[in-house]
């Protein structure tokens, strides 16, 4: 017994802990244990890391910390539903815990269980209404279980809590387009942008409300802005190639098809054939 004693002490130190004054007791074991699995984390470590958690909570079950870290470890390691059990432990031990509380909701999402993913993040949302990712992905398990409304009751709480939050912004013009509710996205995204014009998110989803609502024209200038600013896919330069198509601007649609046939022809030929089809239409009209 004195022994692992004196070795807890000299993993104490060796975490970076100080000891008390002589004659106080060495800090339990458990903690120890919990430090040293930080440790590990931080080195990526992740399988010592969790080995040193299980044992913090085995010698003290009501670490909340220590579970919360071990649920971290195996959501890394992709364990889920063990990370899931750490995580629900957390919220029974505390509550309060806003960020074990989102843990649940966000983990339970990479499950795809949505419809139980809904009340721990509402809850998480209730209790830190500042983080933004609590918001988030409440409206996003609202849109897959079809409940759009709700999730722009959601989205809507969030973007008062968070006016300049792009990805908020993004997932509510989305559940809009969804609802076709377009011009409401419309005038959504053209208010974010004035306040993030670098953000190629909300260009490309301005761009895509804008074709949506036949607004070609308008959509042209935002979608070259967000392959710009780093848009990916080739999903936004076919739309820019139908828009010029659309409007008339045969000489831009035929280049812009052939930039897609170039990123697609490896991967898509048929995508790619049906492309150089309609460049060869177009030169005729030239």
């Amino acid at each position: 017994m004195l022994r692992r004693l004196h070795r807890s002490a000299s993993l104490l130190l060796a975490a970076g802990l100080v000891l008390g004054a002589a004659g106080t007791a060495l800090a339990d074991e458990a903690e120890v244990h919990y430090r040293m699995c930080l440790t590990h984390k931080r080195a990526n470590r992740m399988a010592q890391a969790a080995e040193e958690c299980r044992e913090a909570v085995r010698l003290r079950p009501t670490h909340a910390s220590a579970h919360f870290s071990l649920g971290s470890i195996l959501r890394q390691m992709g364990r889920l539903e063990p990370a899931l059990r750490e995580y629900q432990e957390v919220v029974r031990l505390e509550p309060r815990h806003a960020q074990a509380h989102g843990m649940v909701g966000a983990t339970l999402i990479r499950l795809r269980r949505y419809e139980e993913a809904v009340e721990p993040l509402r809850r998480a949302a209730e209790l830190d209404p500042d983080e933004a990712t609590y918001w988030g992905n409440l409206g996003v398990v609202y849109r897959r279980l079809r409940r759009n409304q709700d999730a722009i009751r959601a989205l809507r709480a969030g973007i008062e809590h968070h006016p300049n939050n792009g990805q908020l912004l993004n997932n509510l013009a989305v559940v809009y387009r969804r609802e076709r509710m377009n011009e409401q996205a419309i005038v959504l995204l053209e208010s974010a942008i004035e306040r993030l014009p670098e953000d190629w998110q909300l260009r490309l989803n301005l761009a895509i409300a804008l074709r949506a609502a036949e607004r070609c024209e308008d959509a042209i200038p935002h979608y070259v802005r967000a392959l710009d600013l780093g848009a990916r896919g080739t999903g936004p330069l076919f739309d820019l190639a139908v828009c010029y198509e659309q409007t008339g601007d045969y000489q831009n649609a035929i280049q812009t098809y052939e930039r897609y046939v170039r990123e697609v022809a490896g991967s898509d030929a048929a995508a790619a054939q049906r492309a150089r089809d309609t460049i060869d239409r177009l030169r005729q009209r030239l």
